[in-house]
């Protein structure tokens, strides 16, 4: 496992907080949020007074996080102490639903080397996510039926889409989207958009209460679609952070039942770029636990380089040849890329997988395409999936020259 100084490990984390943070308010709020909390850790943890995060007001160089060389003296596991003292305070200090995807989306930002020698110091962000669902489940003990569910979301998407484009648009979005897909989900049928302009003591939505019957899993599978759908004409229209803000009107009672469904609102209508993003995360994860990031990465561009040519798409990927020891950290990837066909850039993902998969030996790719899976993620997955990326093919291409 490589082994990073303390000023790498406290700088990434602290990074990937306030890139979180920021995504939901301003990188302004982030950094004076972090900067506080940096501060009242400094009371029980003294040797964090080797961090300083500056205002970016005020700070001529850019980078708002300055950590003193001395906190390399200090034992990590010390250091894996105050992390998650920190990362609990953070929390605390939110609001009540935002804990729940800001482990997530921490987790999902720092680098897998850094995850892994935290988790090894005793901040395992997975558990610390379960556990604070379990925690807010306990402070909410009520029964959620499959009606409560329906009834939650679509009065939260009528409201969001009557802020944007009024209430005549926020009706006939739902009544025109709600009819379309209930011939895929028939859960939808038990929902009713009711026309308020004109009926009035009514409430904005309806749920037959024979859908409480249902599969959970159905009702999960039909509610993702219509947010999915919602998300794709927002974003068409100009829409402002539409996930964002309908994960800020659902409560940690309902969010964990929508989880239990199997809905994602982590992320719905992915930009290519995003994903693909990720897509070099997990291979570059999965490379660096066989060997170092600097050989994954170095691998990742040497793949990118023989396909250059076949595949334009590629020339929105880039990567420092200079930064290979710094990881994925070392790849940018262009949100020009979301102007590309999803076809052509799921055929230049296939390519990349199947190409690295086969520089690799029998024992070292034997787990390979599993593992890649597990560090990519369902969400992801099934975005690539999507473009037309098929894993199943790849590994029984290789297994055949095995």
């Amino acid at each position: 496992m490589p082994q990073l100084d303390n000023d790498d490990l406290v700088g990434r984390i602290l990074l990937a907080i306030i890139d979180v943070i920021s995504r939901r308010t301003s990188e302004g709020y982030a950094v004076v949020m972090a900067g506080r909390e940096v501060d009242k850790i400094k009371e029980r943890y003294e040797f964090f007074k080797h961090v300083e995060i500056k205002n970016i007001q005020y700070s001529e160089s850019g980078d708002v996080i300055y950590i003193d060389q001395d906190i390399n003296y200090v034992d990590q596991h010390d250091i894996g102490k105050a992390i998650k003292e920190f990362i609990e305070n953070l929390i605390e200090s939110m609001g009540k639903n935002a804990g729940f995807y800001f482990i997530k989306e921490v987790r999902e930002d720092i680098p897998y080397t850094h995850e892994k020698i935290i988790r090894e110091l005793g901040v395992n962000l997975g558990v610390m996510q379960l556990e604070y669902i379990v925690k807010k489940k306990e402070m909410f003990k009520f029964h959620i039926e499959n009606s409560d569910i329906l009834k939650y979301v679509f009065k939260a998407l009528f409201d969001i889409l009557d802020g944007d484009f009024g209430r005549n648009f926020a009706f006939s979005t739902l009544n025109e989207l709600t009819k379309r897909l209930s011939t895929q989900y028939e859960i939808l049928k038990y929902v009713k958009i009711h026309d308020i302009r004109y009926i009035q003591g009514v409430d904005t939505v309806s749920v037959d209460s024979d859908v409480n019957s249902a599969d959970s899993k159905m009702v999960g599978l039909a509610t993702q679609k219509v947010i999915q759908e919602i998300d794709k004409a927002l974003k068409d229209k100009g829409g402002r952070m539409f996930l964002t803000r309908l994960k800020d009107r659902l409560t940690i009672e309902y969010i964990s039942k929508l989880d239990e469904m199997g809905v994602d609102l982590s992320v719905m209508r992915l930009r290519q770029d995003i994903v693909i993003k990720h897509v070099m995360k997990a291979l570059v994860d999965v490379l660096s636990e066989a060997s170092t990031p600097s050989y994954a990465v170095l691998t990742v561009d040497t793949t990118l380089k023989k396909m250059d040519v076949k595949y334009d798409c590629l020339k929105y990927i880039k990567i420092d040849g200079t930064r290979y020891s710094d990881g994925i950290d070392a790849i940018s990837i262009s949100s020009d890329l979301d102007s590309v066909r999803p076809t052509e850039l799921g055929r230049a993902v296939q390519q990349i997988i199947e190409m690295i998969f086969k520089t690799l030996g029998e024992e070292a790719g034997r787990d390979f395409i599993n593992k890649f899976k597990e560090r990519l993620g369902k969400t992801y997955l099934l975005r690539i999936e999507e473009m037309g990326v098929n894993l199943h093919m790849v590994q029984l291409r290789r297994d055949m020259l095995w």
